[in-house]
């Protein structure tokens, strides 16, 4: 069984291309954002589509609170620029990652007989560490945008309030 990535660890540097012709690392190219990494299964799949379709029209929302997005899958680039296109996704995509390697390096589960990732979300501090990850075994169970926006204003309130007072905003 592959170990699941824990609260505290470190995310695990792991390097896609994107969808317009970048090259991302993560969780390198996002510090001092709060992050969401998706591991999405497919544009094929409806789940994820409305998974992703969430946080696009939450994107303004999460940036205010400083939160980043990048959604990562096996799909091919042609693939991954259509479903950019067609659900106006307004955050960097990852395309074409090997399912088996994504999941060595952060437990996610890989589907049976098929080669691509299961549902996996990530919430990020601002170093890279994990505050919560949520692995989804089959087709549903996956981060929202109002939970991950709730959860960063929690911790920021929780860390403002226990920061010495000369420090305190």
């Amino acid at each position: 069984m592959k170990t699941r990535l824990q609260n505290g660890e470190c995310f695990p540097e792991l390097s896609v291309h994107t969808v317009g012709g970048n090259q991302l690392t993560l969780p390198r190219d996002v510090e001092g954002s709060y992050m969401v990494i998706l591991f999405y299964r497919g544009a094929w799949c409806p789940y994820c589509k409305a998974q992703l379709a969430a946080f696009a029209r939450a994107r303004a929302s999460l940036q205010s609170i400083g939160v980043e997005i990048v959604a990562i899958s096996v799909d091919d680039e042609t693939v991954s620029a259509a479903l950019v296109e067609k659900l106006r996704l307004n955050f960097q995509v990852g395309f074409g990652v090997k399912a088996d390697e994504v999941s060595d390096l952060t437990g996610a589960y890989v589907a049976d007989e098929a080669a691509y990732l299961q549902s996996t979300g990530f919430v990020l501090d601002k170093r890279g560490r994990i505050l919560t990850a949520v692995y989804s075994s089959g087709a549903i169970g996956r981060l929202v945008p109002e939970d991950v926006a709730g959860f960063v204003r929690y911790i920021e309130s929780h860390d403002a309030a226990n920061a010495p007072a000369e420090t305190r905003p």
